[in-house]
């Protein structure tokens, strides 16, 4: 978990409602009720994470609402420092997301964060999210990764506990994912932690 996640929820909650009103000629309301119905029925599935099917569906585009407001994709407080010492120890940075590819770009574009990765991936690339139980060998072999002495960190409980399942020697859970608290999880999981700082 790099990025502070109130650039997806304000994306998701506010912006993806307001371009399928505004282009349907729908109330705002029943726009979020849309949105939020869709992602239900989607939850857990590849096309939640495609902006082309959302794109499709309500015959809007939705990659412009987010480049305007691209100044609101901040890193995740501490995580930035994070990643200076991790290079700084020369550990391998592997960046996994399941963030469509076309989001992503505008991600990288307003934040310096692929410039910490040797190498990055997204699931709407690849054809498979990582709550998949095949997701992990695929990118084990892709990226020469031995899981058995690789720590993996994410916001999503249910993703951590595949990347766990899958062998994975530290899965660590990240229960602030927002820097205006607006998101907490309980410290559940068997690693959890309040952001990646922790870690040090």
């Amino acid at each position: 978990m790099i990025l502070d996640q109130v650039f997806d929820n304000f994306y998701w909650s506010e912006l993806v409602p307001r371009e399928i009103s505004k282009i349907n000629s729908v109330p705002l309301d029943k726009s979020r009720e849309q949105v939020a119905l869709m992602g239900r029925d989607l939850a857990g599935t590849l096309p939640w994470y495609e902006i082309d099917h959302w794109e499709k569906k309500f015959c809007i585009d939705l990659i412009e609402p987010a480049r305007q407001n691209s100044s609101r994709i901040k890193f995740l407080p501490t995580a930035q420092e994070s990643l200076k010492k991790l290079n700084a120890l020369n550990k391998k940075i592997i960046f996994l997301t399941n963030c469509d590819a076309r989001l992503l770009k505008i991600k990288s574009d307003a934040v310096p964060l692929l410039q910490y990765c040797s190498a990055f991936q997204s699931s709407t690339d690849l054809g498979i999210i990582k709550e998949n139980k095949n997701y992990w060998p695929i990118v084990f072999n892709k990226f020469k990764i031995d899981p058995a002495s690789s720590l993996f960190i994410d916001d999503n409980k249910q993703i951590v506990a595949a990347a766990d399942r899958a062998g994975i020697k530290s899965s660590f859970h990240v229960t602030e994912p927002t820097s205006d608290m607006s998101v907490t999880y309980k410290q559940e999981w068997k690693n959890s932690l309040r952001t990646i700082e922790d870690l040090f």
